[in-house]
C-alpha cells in the first residue's frame, strides 16, 4: 500500500512536468507506457527482466525526452532492487535537459530526490515489517512449544501419579495377603483343630459356624487381594519387561496408545502375546528390528508385533505351533481375532472388541 502511494505521488509530479507541452498525442502516449512500465515493477520479481524494461525505458528516453518525465518514477522502482540502475537513470536527465525550463528542472530533480528518499524509507518499512512477522511467527512457535512441553510435563505427571497408585496398591495387597490373610488362615487350623478335638455338639457346631465365617472372610480377602494386584497391573510397563531381554540384541520399538483403564482379562492376554511374539522371532525370525504396536480405538484394542526379518518355514506347522494355538485360543475368548503374516516379516495383528459398557 505505501508502494502504491509513493508512486502514485511521483506519477502525479511527472505528469505536472509532461502536461505543460502544447501537444495531446504524445503526452498521453508517455503517460500510458510510464504507467505501463512502473506497474510491472508490482508484479515482477525477476531482477533480470525488471532490468531489461529498465534499460528499455531508458532508450526511449533517448529517442523521445518527454518519456525523461516520469524517470524519478522508474528510478524509485529501480532502487529496489539496485542503486546503480538508479544512478544510471539520473544520468539520463541530462541528453534531455533542453526540454526544461529552470523550474521544471528543479522540479524534476525534487522529484528525483523524493524517489530516492521514498524507495529507502519504503525499503526500510518493509524489513521492519518482515523483522515483525519474523519475531510475531517466532514467538507463536515458542508459545506453541511451551505448551506442547506443558502437556508432555503433566502426562509425565499423571503418569507417575497413575505408575505410584499401582505400586501403592501392590504393596497393599501384598501386606494384606502376607499379614491378614495368614493370621486368618492360622485361625482356620485353629478352629478346626479345636472343632476336631471338641466332645460337646453345642460348641462344636458354634466352631464350625465361626469356621465358616472365617473362610468367607478368607475368600473374600483373597478375591480382593486378587483384584488389587490384576488394577495394579500396568500393561506398558509390563510389555518393558517382557521386551527387555531383547533389547540386548534387536531394536525394539514400542508404541503405547491406549488409556489408563485396561480391563483385566485384555491386559493379560495381550502380555501374553507379546511374550509369544517375542519367542517366536526369537526362535523363527532373522529380524534385528522389532515394532510393538498398542492401539485403543472407540470399539476394539488393537495389538501389532511386526519384525523386519524371514522365516523359512511356517510358524503354525511347526512343533512350536501350540503358542501361536494358544495366542488364537486367548484372543477368541474375548471376542477378538488374530491374524499372522509371514511374508515380508513376521507379523502378529490381534484385535478384542470392547464390551458394551465400555463403549457407552
Amino acid at each position: 500500500m505505501i508502494r502504491i502511494l509513493d508512486k502514485g505521488i511521483l506519477f502525479g509530479l511527472g505528469a505536472v512536468l509532461l502536461f505543460q507541452r502544447q501537444e495531446f498525442v504524445i503526452p498521453v502516449v508517455v503517460l500510458l507506457t510510464a504507467l505501463i512500465f512502473s506497474s510491472f515493477s508490482l508484479y515482477l520479481t525477476d531482477a533480470k527482466i525488471l532490468g531489461i524494461l529498465w534499460m528499455g525505458y531508458l532508450v526511449l528516453c533517448v529517442i523521445r525526452p518527454e518519456f525523461s518525465y516520469f524517470l524519478p518514477l522508474l528510478l524509485y522502482d529501480s532502487m529496489w532492487y539496485s542503486f546503480y540502475w538508479g544512478l544510471a537513470g539520473v544520468l539520463f536527465y541530462y541528453p534531455a535537459r533542453e526540454i526544461y525550463t529552470g523550474w521544471m528542472s528543479m522540479l524534476w530533480l525534487l522529484t528525483a530526490f523524493l524517489a530516492v528518499y521514498m524507495a529507502y524509507k519504503s525499503e526500510k518499512n518493509d524489513r521492519l515489517d518482515a523483522d515483525i512477522i519474523h519475531l510475531r511467527d517466532t514467538d507463536t512457535e515458542l508459545k506453541l512449544v511451551m505448551e506442547q512441553r506443558n502437556r508432555e510435563l503433566l502426562e509425565k505427571q499423571d503418569n507417575e501419579i497413575y505408575l505410584a497408585t499401582l505400586r501403592e496398591r501392590n504393596r497393599i495387597a501384598r501386606e494384606i495377603h502376607d499379614n491378614v490373610g495368614h493370621m486368618l488362615s492360622r485361625s482356620i487350623l485353629q478352629v478346626g483343630a479345636l472343632a476336631t478335638i471338641c466332645k460337646e455338639e453345642t460348641i462344636r457346631q458354634q466352631l464350625a459356624g465361626i469356621n465358616d465365617t472365617l473362610n468367607q472372610a478368607m475368600n473374600s480377602i483373597r478375591e480382593s487381594v486378587h483384584d488389587l494386584h490384576d488394577d495394579a497391573i500396568d500393561l506398558r510397563q509390563a510389555a518393558y519387561e517382557a521386551v527387555k531381554d531383547m533389547r540386548k540384541n534387536y531394536d525394539v520399538h514400542i508404541e503405547y496408545d491406549m488409556s489408563a483403564h485396561i480391563p483385566r482379562n485384555v491386559k493379560y492376554c495381550f502380555i501374553a502375546i507379546v511374550k509369544e511374539g517375542m519367542s517366536n522371532i526369537i526362535k523363527h525370525s532373522n529380524a534385528d528390528k522389532v515394532d510393538i504396536i498398542f492401539r485403543e480405538h472407540p470399539g476394539f484394542y488393537q495389538l501389532c508385533i511386526e519384525d523386519n526379518g524371514s522365516v523359512s518355514h511356517s510358524v503354525e506347522e511347526s512343533d512350536h505351533g501350540i503358542g501361536i494355538s494358544n495366542m488364537r485360543e486367548r484372543v477368541e475368548a474375548l471376542g477378538g481375532t488374530l491374524n499372522i503374516r509371514q511374508k515380508n516379516g513376521f507379523r502378529i495383528f490381534a484385535t478384542v472388541r470392547k464390551e458394551m459398557e465400555e463403549t457407552e
